[in-house]
């Protein structure tokens, strides 16, 4: 998905003669630096059979967490990718975000946070569109913008 040929090669085979197409992207984007993480969504705005695409966001305080603690682990697949901005920088690319939900809350809706966490789950949600310094990730559904991306 980093290279554009390829990109667009995978996009016309999987959408191949569909009207509405949803895209999902979990485990992506980190792994993508942010001109590739905007091009992708160039060109999925490009189809205009991709009416939706479903993706994992975590904030740059997250993500800076994830590459002290996994360290060694992820020499070969580096972590780039967490807009500052979170859910805004993909509205300024033209998307419209329907629904946002973060891990955390979600997982002790569903309790499954291990009891040390489940505090954490008590605290106010932080802003998804200004993620500051907060240690955030979520699921982000977009839909083509009204004046469509």
């Amino acid at each position: 998905m980093t290279q554009a040929q390829a990109r667009a090669a995978a996009l016309q085979t999987a959408l191949g003669t569909s009207t509405r197409a949803l895209v999902i992207t979990e485990g992506l984007l980190l792994y993508l630096d942010e001109t590739q993480v905007r091009d992708l969504g160039a060109d999925l705005t490009a189809r205009a059979q991709i009416q939706s695409w479903i993706l994992d966001l975590a904030s740059p305080e997250l993500l800076e967490m994830m590459r002290k603690s996994m360290g060694s682990n992820l020499a070969n697949a580096q972590l780039r990718f967490a807009a500052p901005n979170g859910v805004a920088y993909f509205e300024l690319l033209g998307w419209k975000v329907t629904y946002v939900c973060s891990i955390l809350h979600a997982a002790a809706r569903f309790r499954r946070l291990p009891w040390f966490l489940r505090v954490l789950a008590l605290l106010p949600e932080a802003n998804p569109r200004r993620l500051g310094r907060s240690r955030w990730s979520g699921v982000v559904r977009l839909e083509r913008g009204a004046s469509g991306p």
